[in-house]
């Protein structure tokens, strides 16, 4: 047994740091001039908009990750705060292609968050949704759903469907909380610092139109294209002191249905809303951590 640890032992010191290295690397680094990838998302200050006056200046943006032209290779959107977003096209072999312009994507808003993937139509094809800033500081526009068209072209449809939001947004999360087969949609949003935002936790209980999360249900089972706000039943809090920084949804209670996790900033608990199976939700944090 003496030899057997002396021969590992000098077998294990004959390695070269660099050949380790080599034996353990798992990422290797794909340069912008190979890939096509120059995307940056570049922030410039002014004494009107900065940290001081918005809280989530520097919190970036967002990125989804997609098969789009389901050619079984995944596709790239960035968005970016005061620049126009971008849609990179993969052509294999780590090769991407700028296709923002004519796939029509760049969008309208001009302090973009938070993108997410989704076939939210169900015809097969994903499609993308963009969350935007607006009503605060110069920050325009609205969340903006872009609808795939089959051919890599995409047309912009929020109001259509009734997802065109206006306010504080950060980030959506589509899932099937009912289990109708068909993908409703959980936004998040943030808040900015105001005299409203202090007090007692029953705060929470008072509605805030651009801060407050929302809970939408698809109508797509019942042959229309819309989307429902259904916030006011379904116990999904819906005020100004959660200060959304990122959701997901998942079965935490191993029952078959799907469940909500918010996690908030400043001055509110995170949110773990569990699904009562019937169309709305019970928020049990302190139950169940």
């Amino acid at each position: 047994m003496r030899i057997s640890v002396l021969f590992l032992t000098v077998l294990a010191l004959s390695c070269t740091r660099e050949e380790t290295e080599i034996k353990t690397k798992l990422f290797s680094e794909v340069k912008p001039i190979d890939s096509g990838i120059d995307f940056s998302n570049d922030l410039q200050s002014s004494a009107d908009f900065n940290i001081l006056e918005y809280l989530y200046f520097y919190n970036g943006a967002g990125v989804a990750v997609g098969d789009l032209n389901n050619d079984s290779l995944p596709d790239i959107y960035f968005t970016a705060n005061q620049k126009p977003n971008k849609l990179y096209l993969n052509l294999g072999g780590f090769q991407f292609k700028d296709i923002t312009e004519e796939a029509n994507v760049a969008g309208k808003g001009n302090w973009s968050t938070g993108v997410t993937m989704a076939d939210v139509n169900g015809d097969g094809l994903l499609d993308i949704y963009v969350c935007n800033v607006s009503g605060y500081k110069g920050a325009r526009g609205h969340n903006e759903l872009f609808i795939n068209n089959g051919d890599l072209s995409f047309t912009e449809s929020s109001k259509d469907y009734g997802l065109n939001f206006s306010g504080f947004a950060t980030q959506a999360v589509f899932f099937d909380y009912d289990r109708d087969s068909d993908l409703d949609v959980y936004l998040l949003n943030h808040s900015v610092h105001s005299v409203d935002s202090y007090g007692s936790a029953e705060r929470r209980e008072f509605k805030d139109a651009r801060a407050g999360d929302l809970l939408l249900q698809s109508q797509v089972a019942q042959s229309a294209s819309k989307f429902k706000d259904v916030t006011a039943t379904s116990g999904i809090y819906n005020s100004k002191i959660g200060y959304g920084l990122g959701v997901s949804a998942a079965d935490v209670n191993n029952d078959g249905w799907p469940d909500i996790y918010v996690s908030n900033d400043f001055h509110e608990n995170d949110y773990l809303y569990i699904n009562n199976k019937d169309g709305t939700f019970v928020e049990s944090l302190e139950k169940m951590m």
